[in-house]
């Protein structure tokens, strides 16, 4: 007589399947933080290349006209920002031909032709990946104009035009600024300023203790709470410059002395330790003359020096290091950062 045996199989039982689903949820959790810093890092290492690449640009720009650009530039009316003459540099050397540089209002991108140019319009979405940092939460673009409305890219970093006197600094070349408020510093003592050309033999200081470029990649928080613009291009375009008249501390208002001078895009003059608040003088979403330095990087900030390195600088540096960073020529010593 044959005996047939039977295998049977044992299933999971239901806390068996809860086990092995609390230890694959606990596995996920103890790995998510890690690929998200992973992913950060990447990030960061993309940013600072961005910078990189900026001080590249800078530097090409530099030996073909023996100079480095203006920061912000009136052309009668509101002028081009330190990006413009950077675009043959960035492989943007069919954008730069279109761009109207002669004509009124260049850098505004809410003028058309005859009042203003057709630049917004060439600028049109046009969005340049070495100019955004990977990490911001920023929008990639901001809607600008009405005839017809363009989508400008916000750029996720500004230009450094110096350091205000505040606590004594023995800024050079400072004058109060801009509209409407008129509580902040502009400065001249940076690399990238209003108006006027810097050449590498007047960074008596060194290229390398001296900032060109800084990230403004991150909101700044307000005292309700609220996330408010601080990025150098808002609420206008990358293309942006300047109405003012002359460099500080000659920086005045086409319509005269009485009226406050206008703010000064794509620049910035130190006045705030890196991811500072809002609620402060000379900071303000349209465009405050003293908007921090802001990163979505923990625990600071990257920054460009003249000699075209990128460094991390850590939000808590002393900010009179920065301030000295921040000016070409002013003899101080810098401290570490």
């Amino acid at each position: 007589m044959k005996t047939t045996i039977v295998s049977r199989s044992r299933g999971f039982t239901l806390i068996e399947l809860l086990v092995v689903i609390a230890v694959i949820a606990v596995l996920i959790a103890l790995l998510l933080p890690a690929v998200q810093q992973v992913r950060e890092a990447a990030r960061r290492t993309q940013c600072r290349n961005n910078l990189k690449q900026i001080g590249l640009a800078l530097h090409n720009y530099h030996d073909n006209y023996l100079s480095f650009p203006m920061g912000a530039r009136r052309q009668r009316g509101i002028g081009a920002s330190w990006y413009v003459g950077l675009l043959p540099y960035f492989e943007q050397q069919n954008v730069y031909d279109e761009f109207d540089m002669h004509g009124p209002h260049n850098g505004f991108p809410t003028l058309p032709p005859p009042f203003g140019s057709n630049n917004g319009v060439v600028t049109d979405d046009l969005v340049l990946s070495m100019l955004r940092c990977p990490s911001s939460p920023l929008p990639e673009t901001h809607t600008n104009g009405f005839a017809p409305p363009t989508e400008q890219m916000q750029a996720s970093y500004v230009g450094i035009s110096g350091a205000t006197s505040h606590g004594g600094f023995p800024a050079n070349r400072v004058q109060t600024c801009c509209l409407p408020f008129n509580d902040g510093e502009i400065s001249a003592d940076g690399v990238l300023v209003p108006n006027a050309v810097v050449r590498i033999r007047s960074i008596t200081d060194g290229t390398t203790n001296v900032l060109v470029v800084g990230e403004a990649s991150h909101y700044a928080t307000d005292s309700a709470g609220d996330k408010q613009h601080v990025d150098g291009s808002f609420p206008n375009s990358w293309i942006t410059g300047t109405s003012g008249i002359g460099t500080p501390p000659n920086y005045v208002n086409e319509f005269g002395a009485f009226v406050p001078p206008p703010p000064s895009y794509n620049l910035t003059t130190i006045r705030y330790s890196p991811n500072d608040s809002y609620d402060q003088p000379g900071i303000r979403d349209d465009h405050g003359s003293n908007n921090p330095l802001t990163s979505a990087h923990t625990g600071g900030v990257l920054v460009l020096l003249a000699d075209g390195s990128a460094r991390f600088i850590n939000e808590n540096t002393d900010l009179l290091t920065l301030k000295t960073l921040a000016a070409r020529d002013d003899g101080q010593p810098v401290g570490d950062f």
